[in-house]
């Protein structure tokens, strides 16, 4: 049985879980990246996922720590040509304070689409500590054509 690294963080009405993934491409080595889906909790709707390289995923985490000791925001953006253009991603980290409520979320926005999913402050601090364990896990490309002896 293969086992995955994964953690899944449930809010209300929405989620993020983070896992190890690969980048395959057309006649290039395979490498390893991280996977963070952001999803709603309601039946029938898409997901969003930001696919981090393993120097993004440890940014990721300083990031957080800073957020978590600091307070405010930090964000990562991503910017791809798909199928209708240019598809721009932003993933934000934030420390928030409403109604005498204070608390983090993880908010990722893909043009009108936006999941935000706040956590208490140990599942944030987890999962930045998680990050930045799959950041230098997936630290790898897969050597093609080399015969080892």
């Amino acid at each position: 049985m293969n086992k995955i690294p994964q953690t899944t963080i449930y809010a209300k009405q929405t989620g993020i879980s983070i896992t190890p993934c690969e980048r395959r491409s057309e006649g290039r080595p395979t490498e390893g990246r991280i996977a963070l889906r952001f999803f709603r909790l309601a039946s029938g709707s898409s997901a969003i996922r930001f696919i981090a390289e393993p120097a993004e995923a440890f940014a990721l985490h300083d990031k957080m720590q800073k957020v978590f000791r600091d307070g405010g925001q930090e964000s990562l953006n991503h910017r791809f040509e798909g199928s209708d253009g240019e598809v721009k991603t932003r993933l934000t980290v934030e420390r928030w304070e409403r109604n005498g409520k204070s608390g983090f979320a993880f908010t990722v926005q893909r043009g009108e689409e936006q999941v935000n999913v706040p956590v208490p402050a140990e599942r944030f601090l987890y999962a930045a500590e998680f990050l930045r364990h799959l950041s230098l896990q997936q630290a790898w490309v897969e050597e093609f054509g080399q015969a080892v002896e």
